[in-house]
């Protein structure tokens, strides 16, 4: 596999962003294939192979990449919307000061990318991807709110409902505005959930979010620091209803 040119003026606007040189070699290949295995990705970037996984693991803890478990192992970069969502709430609770320039670099960066049409690469079918950190993984929960047409389950404890209702106010509200169901199952109602169309009162053993054709369950204990938190994002219809049923069924 040949080396792919790298685009001096995309690779200064991610290095603004906070990624180092090879992170942002990295980023710029990955976003300009479908998926990538690590060796295949040392050689599109250019990249030191020893180097390689300890790019893409600080790439995939930043919010911008995720991976698919398998052999080999596969990565690919999120969008760069989603991306930028991590990054900015990291960001924001330690230098508050620094989310308009990044915005302002994400968007003269999104701006370059499209124009190289490398823009919109992930379009992920049928497959699971993992998603490390509670800031990722609240991005890609964003997404999925934000493009639901029918539906949007939410399954949680009192404090994690909470704590999602919050996170995705704006979005839950558009959402509920353009007609899509949203549901919270939960031990608990709660009173940020000014959003719901219904609450069912139940106590599931698995925390996850459901919207339309898109799954996203979360792996580990709610204790887990946020960073060390880990999801698996599923885009999958059947799955998806199946789940959908099991948050309906009677105790």
């Amino acid at each position: 596999m040949n080396s792919m040119p790298h685009n001096p003026e995309i690779l200064d606007g991610l290095r603004k962003l906070g990624l180092n040189q090879y992170e942002a070699r990295a980023y710029h290949a990955l976003h300009s294939s479908d998926t990538s295995t690590a060796g295949e990705l040392s050689e599109t970037a250019e990249l030191p192979r020893p180097r390689v996984y300890d790019v893409l693991n600080s790439l995939q803890e930043k919010g911008f990449v995720v991976l698919q478990p398998g052999r080999p192992v596969r990565y690919a970069a999120l969008p760069l919307d989603e991306a930028i969502k991590t990054l900015g709430k990291q960001k924001q609770e330690t230098a508050l000061q620094e989310i308009a320039a990044i915005e302002r670099i994400a968007e003269s960066l999104n701006a370059r990318i499209k124009g190289n049409k490398v823009a919109d690469k992930f379009k992920a079918s049928e497959n699971v991807w993992t998603l490390k950190g509670r800031e990722t993984i609240y991005s890609k929960l964003s997404s999925m709110i934000s493009g639901a047409s029918d539906h949007v389950i939410i399954v949680s404890s009192k404090d994690g409902a909470a704590r999602k209702f919050k996170a995705h106010a704006a979005e839950l509200t558009s959402a509920k505005q353009r007609g899509v169901n949203v549901r919270l199952v939960s031990s608990h109602a709660v009173p940020e959930a000014t959003q719901l169309t219904s609450f069912h009162k139940r106590t599931l053993p698995t925390r996850m979010a459901v919207a339309d054709d898109q799954a996203l369950l979360f792996l580990t204990e709610e204790t887990a620091h946020p960073n060390e938190e880990v999801g698996l994002w599923i885009s999958n219809p059947a799955l998806a209803a199946t789940l959908r049923q099991l948050t309906t069924e009677k105790n």
